[in-house]
């Protein structure tokens, strides 16, 4: 699903809140600048770059929403702080917003000649419970992915599609909570366009629904939505184990796992990398598991 999409929408809607309440960060006002062409291939559509005002002082905050982490998700962050930092001439605060639990995650990186510090925000650390009673808006199409979510989305839906906002806003974000509900439970976005459609056919991001849930049906929907949540688990599963053995692992073999779409495949591979001496012995595992 176009996580990147969703994401776009969502801060375009609620810049100033979700820094503030979400990101820790005294931001007065705040402009969402658009990715201009790159030099190189790294940078994506989810990393957004903002200038705000905290302080009285202009700066950058780089913001990038990630559904799981990646051993190289640090060194790619610094990379876009230390080329926007050039290129706009102001001082940067680097955000990552982590959706789905990790064990690896750090808000750190280290090696022997680069020491990198950033904020990750664990949005899956959050309460459910807490945001909705402090009625932060703002943050809704987050709480499937917080603590006691699932408990909470149907208040989420309901706060939401009564907001005292024109009907675009409130569109976008029921269906910002549409997406990252997806995440969850595949049953989150099918419930949510079956009793909102008539508000959520109003958001740019409806496109994105459309594709997923409506043209081949719900019912295939919802079970291709469960077998994708249930591979990528398993993806992320093998690729934790591995981290936490082998620390940062190279991007070739992270893509090589991440090409994998075979559920039993990955269990497989899951069990391999926390039985492996080293890493070879993985790759040659890795390598009749795909030839």
């Amino acid at each position: 699903m176009e996580y990147d999409i969703t994401s776009k929408v969502i801060l375009t809607r609620c810049k100033e809140g979700i820094l503030r309440h979400l990101c820790g960060l005294e931001v007065e006002e705040a402009e969402l600048l658009e990715t201009r062409p790159q030099e190189t291939a790294s940078l994506r559509r989810s990393d957004f770059v903002l200038r705000v005002q905290m302080g009285g002082e202009e700066r950058l905050v780089l913001l990038e929403f990630q559904t799981r982490w990646r051993s190289w998700l640090p060194l790619r962050t610094l990379e876009c702080r230390c080329r926007h930092g050039l290129e706009e001439g102001l001082p940067v605060v680097t955000v990552i917003l982590l959706l789905r639990p990790s064990s690896s995650a750090r808000d750190f990186y280290r090696d022997e000649e680069v020491e990198y510090r950033y904020r990750l925000v664990r949005v899956y650390e959050w309460s459910a419970r807490e945001v909705l009673e402090r009625r932060l808006g703002c943050l809704y199409p987050f709480v499937p992915l917080m603590k006691g979510g699932l408990e909470h989305v149907e208040e989420a839906e309901e706060g939401l599609y009564r907001l005292p906002e024109p009907v675009e806003v409130r569109a976008d974000l029921l269906n910002g909570l549409a997406v990252l509900g997806g995440l969850i439970s595949p049953e989150i976005p099918v419930k949510l366009l079956e009793r909102r459609r008539d508000i959520m056919i109003e958001s740019a991001a409806y496109e994105v629904f459309r594709k997923e849930f409506m043209n081949e049906g719900y019912e295939k929907g919802l079970e291709e939505g469960l077998q994708r949540g249930l591979i990528e688990e398993a993806r992320e599963m093998v690729l934790e184990a591995l981290q936490e053995r082998f620390g940062v692992l190279e991007g070739s073999l992270v893509e090589q796992v991440e090409s994998i779409r075979s559920r039993e495949l990955l269990k497989g591979l899951h069990r391999m990398a926390i039985r492996c001496a080293d890493l070879e012995e993985f790759r040659e595992a890795l390598r009749r598991a795909l030839s």
